[in-house]
């Protein structure tokens, strides 16, 4: 907040408007830390689900950091952590759909679509179809090991959107969220109950609907 309002026009020299430093804040907050915390809340219902991964990827952070601070030196090397960040929004996209407009007509296949028209595109089901994904419902981090995510047509994985307008924080969300869940996994242990089944719900982010329960141990 104190930047945005201490922020000048470079030609004019004038300050941010009220209504520009609000958008601003919201944009921030919707788009940056809210759907980085829906990444997270269905990373770690996944290794509650997985705890064999859930070992891996702390003895990882373990070897590769220790009991320190993690510092953005470490996120490199925190390959399998990365791994199932990347498969958790495979499954769970923290923005299951996008829109698109097109200010021209145009075609796609044998449909013509008008100047304006809404799209939308179900990043969701992009990211499960039995098409582009083999046992698309599975939760495997291995799909991303780096020659297989190599080889992977460029709009069949689009967590943060694609093209001209694909998303600005792209980088520093993947850094914040890998750093994030590796010090969560390093300080506790995780555990599903076996019964709660959380239900999807897209409300510009993927939530689950009536929370995340799950069980917390820390790790002395």
């Amino acid at each position: 907040l104190g930047r945005l309002l201490a922020a000048r026009n470079p030609e004019s020299g004038a300050p941010m408007g009220d209504e520009d430093v609000i958008s601003n804040l919201l944009t921030l907050l919707e788009a940056g830390h809210e759907t980085t915390a829906r990444a997270l809340t269905w990373a770690l219902y996944l290794m509650a689900r997985a705890p064999e991964w859930q070992d891996q990827v702390r003895a990882e952070v373990l070897a590769v950091a220790g009991n320190a601070t993690l510092e953005a030196a470490h996120v490199p090397r925190l390959s399998i952590a990365d791994r199932v960040m990347k498969e958790a929004m495979r499954l769970y996209p923290p923005a299951p759909v996008i829109v698109r407009m097109p200010t021209a007509e145009m075609k796609i296949g044998e449909v013509t679509i008008r100047p304006y028209t809404q799209i939308v595109i179900p990043i969701y089901a992009i990211h499960r179809h039995r098409k582009l994904w083999e046992d698309p419902d599975r939760f495997d981090p291995d799909r991303f090991l780096p020659e297989r995510e190599k080889a992977l047509p460029r709009t069949q994985y689009m967590p943060f959107g694609a093209g001209p307008r694909i998303c600005l924080g792209m980088s520093f969300a993947q850094v914040e969220a890998t750093a994030l869940f590796a010090t969560f996994i390093r300080a506790a242990r995780f555990d599903w109950d076996g019964r709660h089944l959380p239900e999807p719900i897209s409300r510009v982010t993927l939530r689950p609907k009536g929370g995340m329960p799950l069980r917390v141990e820390p790790i002395s």
